[in-house]
């Protein structure tokens, strides 16, 4: 079933301190986040539009990007609905969150984590009801400083997921949180997670889009904040539709002897950025990173990824795998940085890329800055390649059609970055997204057998 939608959602107009002001209101939203917009209105109008000769956006094409038309785009085409392919079949959650066009459309929590003090909901209501669990962080680890996409996501965004869990609570279920876009008008949100001692959960937030002809906006902030020794494991699903522009920056304050976990998975889109920058600032706080991309068209992938060593014995890894066909790109810079007083670190950077045809790209840009010499480890490493012509002869030579050995190599390509998926449903969901990405027809209920079964590590 579908329906008309024709509501305007924030568009250029939206950027006047008048505009904001008054949205505010209309929100009933408290002075102190109306001023945090209005300091991120100011950063988005002065803050340009990245081009080839900004630091860190040198290797992706926005010469086609037009803003203005983008951000005046509305909300009045036939709006239906859509289903995800990334995390399909996904039952047993502990909660959920579905914000639809800006708007929440469903919430559920279990009633024994509410009785334990577990708060799921969209991120206006949490201010509205929760300001003293929101403001100390809202905000705090991006700003909007960081690029004019980011300042536009922070000033307009409309809502997001915001999720508390008190110190002492594990939740054993994944939390899944769904941004949802049916009506082609800009998509601005934010979400922020706060962890408290001991806690522990398991976050999904997919990314997904009905198929729209004109080009769409989409762009968020994500903060997450744990509490010592808590643990987080947060997966990133990105299945916008091929007219999407998406901009994604993400940021952690990881507390003392706690630990994230993150999964990137970047499938749609026609140009996807994500800033991915891991702050490990407690003492004996670790992290790891894990990205599966596969393009394919034009598709334009941008990863950004910082390993920010700050406390003593910290530890993080790193591992993002692109797989790319027809004339899709890929661009990874990351960054290990061990600060001056970050004694006894532990770190490892690694973007491997395979080219699936002649036409597709790749870059890759791995970095270290030391500045104390009390290191236990610190390396990187990269590579770009085609598919070895040697390796498909072999599986042929076995009997194997060229096309099915080509689909063996890519996936055990991605084998270990599969491994690493915490939760099943998605772990198969990723493996049926891969396999369509290759020409493969696969049911969604279809999992990995006989030669294409792995098991989580």
């Amino acid at each position: 079933m579908t329906q008309t939608n024709v509501e305007t959602r924030p568009g250029a107009e939206a950027l006047s301190t008048a505009s904001i002001e008054k949205r505010s209101r209309a929100h009933g939203e408290p002075e102190w986040l109306t001023q945090q917009r209005l300091a991120a209105r100011t950063l988005a109008e002065s803050l340009p539009v990245p081009t080839k000769r900004t630091e860190g956006w040198r290797r992706i094409d926005l010469g086609s990007f037009d803003l203005d038309v983008l951000l005046a785009q509305q909300a009045t085409t036939q709006a239906a609905k859509i289903q995800s392919t990334l995390a399909e079949n996904l039952e047993g959650v502990a909660g959920s969150l579905r914000i639809e066009n800006g708007k929440v459309i469903e919430r559920s929590l279990s009633p024994d984590l509410e009785k334990k003090g577990v708060v799921l909901t969209s991120l206006r209501q949490a201010i509205a009801e929760r300001p003293e669990l929101v403001q100390p962080h809202l905000g705090r680890l991006v700003t909007g400083e960081e690029s004019k996409f980011v300042a536009l996501a922070a000033t307009l965004w409309e809502d997001g997921l915001f999720l508390f869990v008190p110190s002492g609570v594990a939740i054993e279920q994944p939390i899944l949180h769904r941004i949802a876009s049916t009506s082609g008008a800009p998509s601005c949100f934010r979400s922020l997670i706060v962890l408290g001692q001991q806690a522990e959960a398991t976050v999904v937030e997919d990314y997904l889009s009905a198929d729209s002809p004109d080009e769409t906006l989409a762009s968020g902030v994500v903060e997450l904040v744990t509490g010592q020794a808590a643990r987080l494991r947060y997966a990133n699903l990105q299945e916008w539709n091929d007219k999407t522009w998406h901009f994604n920056h993400l940021k952690s304050d990881i507390g003392r002897d706690s630990r994230i976990d993150w999964l990137f998975v970047a499938v749609g889109g026609l140009v996807h950025r994500s800033e991915i920058d891991a702050g490990l600032a407690g003492q004996g706080s670790e992290t790891d990173l894990v990205g599966l991309i596969f393009g394919s068209g034009d598709q334009q992938f941008d990863h950004q990824v910082l390993q920010d060593h700050i406390g003593n014995d910290t530890r993080s890894n790193s591992n993002f795998k692109a797989a790319l066909g027809d004339a899709a790109s890929s661009n990874f810079q990351g960054l290990i940085r061990v600060n001056k007083t970050s004694l006894r670190t532990d770190s490892n950077l690694e973007n491997r890329n395979l080219l699936l045809s002649d036409n597709s790209k790749a870059e890759s840009d791995p970095r270290l800055e030391i500045l104390n010499s009390d290191v236990v480890r610190c390396a990187h490493g990269a590579t770009v390649g085609p598919l070895d012509p040697e390796i498909i002869f072999y599986i042929e030579s076995r009997g194997v059609p060229h096309e099915e050995a080509r689909r063996m190599v890519v996936e055990a390509f991605f084998e270990e970055v599969l491994q690493k998926i915490p939760v099943v449903a998605i772990r198969n969901s990723v493996w049926r997204t891969v396999q369509r990405k290759l020409g493969r027809e696969v049911g969604p209920d279809d999992v990995p057998t006989g030669a294409d079964a792995w098991q989580a590590g």
